[in-house]
């Protein structure tokens, strides 16, 4: 059986003997919207849960828009200049109005990559800026967490009197899904806030990929309380990026209506095990700190809670990504160990972004044999990580050996894992 699975913009093929292979397990063709505009128009104007902009918005107030950044494929393009004549009609003043990427811990946009994610008009328009995360001077507190550790945002949206949030609906794997208050947390926190919201993640073992709420997004939630998300957009796209449906309204319950949409748009029923996955990180094609989360998408089509082996077909066009230190953690089995102690505050050097996605990833590399096919990334490197490695030009031969190592081997493959949501 010849199969073809998304790589980058490109398609690549491969062959699985016809009696191995159990078939795509890919959500139903999803319809996207007619007129994305309209749907984005209804929702804003239709809000799930808490009060409309009509209520929320006056004329003396201070607005920050807060959009995710160009890692997520939501399509900020489109939704802001319907929000911004949405925001002017109940009264804001254009001056008034500010645009901030949500980076995380992600490498800053240029002003080239800005203007291309919010559009011409809007750029020229308004202010659009990146998040500080590691200026202090940039940086506000907030609190302590419940182990004292201090809770800092961004001042650019910390300054305002409304806070809306714009971003996207796909599963993650300790959130259960992205979207909602995350956009605040992680996304416009300081780094330290950041770690330490990744560190308290690491230290769940098990794959929480889609669930409708997860002990880490409580927590998330809870800190979002702190300084109030007054009004989120959230898009949930077709596996081909399409605009399909949107959310509005208050953080939590339009963030709960979207999941609950989601599911039926990106989920797949999983009506027969694998030994074998193979896997597209398509959309999450970035780097290596994006691509694994499409090992999670793939893991629940696996046979059992131990064994078996996730090919991630990626380009990894950034490389290992932002924080190098990171294939280290990945390779260790102490990291819970190192986890507790950054978050008690001790000295631990290095990065502790890099230690934390490290710890997590290193408990998929022992459940789960992990190859890596395609380019961006060494095999040196992904011997560090503790997976396996071929080039693209070696898919076939990936393919072939993961295949030999079962006794009747069965396999099936999936077009995007990042973005896919598997149930039973």
């Amino acid at each position: 059986m010849m199969i073809s699975l998304p790589y980058g913009n490109e398609m690549v093929e491969m062959e699985v003997p016809d009696q191995c292979f159990i078939g795509m397990i890919d959500p139903p063709k999803a319809q996207p919207a007619e007129y994305p505009e309209q749907e984005i128009r209804y929702a804003i104007e239709h809000p799930t849960g808490g009060r409309g902009l009509e209520d929320i918005i006056s004329p003396d107030q201070k607005i920050a828009v807060i959009v995710d950044d160009g890692s997520r494929p939501t399509p900020i393009s489109t939704i802001l200049p319907v929000l911004m004549e949405k925001l002017t009609d109940c009264g804001a003043r254009p001056e008034h109005i500010k645009i901030v990427i949500a980076l995380g811990s992600h490498r800053y946009m240029t002003e080239e990559e800005m203007r291309e994610r919010v559009g011409d008009t809007i750029y020229d328009t308004y202010p659009v800026m990146n998040s500080e995360f590691r200026d202090p001077e940039h940086l506000v507190y907030i609190g302590d967490t419940e182990e004292g550790a201090p809770l800092m945002a961004t001042s650019a949206i910390m300054d305002a009197q409304v806070r809306i949030g714009v971003g996207n609906l796909v599963p993650h794997p300790v959130m259960g899904w992205g979207g909602g208050g995350k956009i605040i947390f992680p996304g416009v926190a300081g780094e330290d806030t950041v770690s330490y919201f990744h560190l308290k993640a690491s230290l769940y073992d098990e794959n929480m990929f889609g669930r409708n709420t997860t002990p880490i997004r409580d927590m998330m939630e809870g800190w979002v309380r702190r300084i109030g998300l007054d009004f989120i957009i959230n898009t949930i796209l077709t596996p081909e990026l399409k605009l399909c449906r949107v959310v509005a309204g208050d953080y939590i319950k339009a963030h709960r209506e979207g999941v609950r949409i989601g599911r039926t748009i990106l989920g797949s029923k999983v009506t027969e095990k694998a030994d074998v996955v193979i896997v597209s990180s398509h959309p999450a094609d970035q780097d290596f700190w994006q691509s694994p989360k499409a090992m999670y998408g793939a893991e629940p089509a696996l046979k059992g809670d131990r064994g078996g082996t996730i090919i991630m077909i990626s380009p990894n066009h950034e490389g290992i990504g932002p924080h190098p230190e990171y294939p280290e953690y990945m390779s260790r089995d102490d990291g819970d160990d190192i986890v507790r102690a950054c978050i008690a505050g001790e000295e631990i050097p290095g990065d502790r972004l890099a230690i934390a996605v490290g710890n997590s990833m290193s408990k998929m590399r022992r459940r789960r044999k992990l190859v890596v096919v395609g380019g961006g990334v060494t095999a040196e490197q992904m011997a560090q990580c503790g997976c396996k490695y071929y080039p693209l030009s070696a898919l076939q031969q990936a393919v072939d050996d993961a295949v030999a190592e079962y006794e009747d081997c069965r396999v099936a493959a999936m077009s995007g894992g990042a973005d896919a949501f598997l149930y039973e």
